[in-house]
């Protein structure tokens, strides 16, 4: 059964030793291919999956010498189809998201005094700042969101 409750046909479409094409009468979201692709690598290390025919279909291919049982892959797939879809915590940021995160708001800091000067000072254009500010996702606060944060997050007078 799918995520509509419907059962899932499966048929191969083409099958080679090393290589093996089935298709689904459902839409294979990248959940599923992904769960597909991790329990394949576990029985056939170094196993590939991709989704074929707009995710109606996957391939799974493996080296020429190794071979893959449609009876394994098919159960693989529809095992995939019918379990549940599990949301779990959102992964936490990398690193780098972290960096690239402080980098945009330190840019946008800095793109903004440059606007504020560019209207102070007539030799500095200040629009091209703010619209470079804008872009990396800089938007004015009002009145209203000022009024939702928390007492303690507001500073005192």
């Amino acid at each position: 059964m799918s995520q509509s409750g419907a059962v899932s046909a499966l048929a191969i479409r083409h099958q080679l030793p090393h290589r093996l094409r089935l298709h689904c009468s459902t839409e294979i979201s990248a959940a599923q291919l992904e769960l597909i692709g991790n329990q394949l690598e576990l029985i056939h290390p170094g196993a590939q999956v991709r989704a074929t025919a707009h995710r109606r279909g996957v391939v799974i291919s493996h080296h020429p010498h190794e071979v893959i049982c449609p009876a394994l892959a098919a159960d693989l797939l529809q095992a995939a189809l019918n379990a549940q879809q599990l949301h779990g915590p959102a992964v936490p940021p990398t690193p780098l998201e972290l960096w690239l995160g402080e980098t945009r708001q330190g840019s946008i800091k800095v793109l903004m005094a440059l606007a504020v000067a560019g209207w102070v000072l007539p030799i500095l254009p200040g629009t091209p700042f703010f619209l470079m500010a804008w872009w990396l996702g800089w938007r004015p606060e009002t009145s209203e969101e000022a009024q939702l944060e928390p007492a303690a997050l507001q500073p005192s007078t």
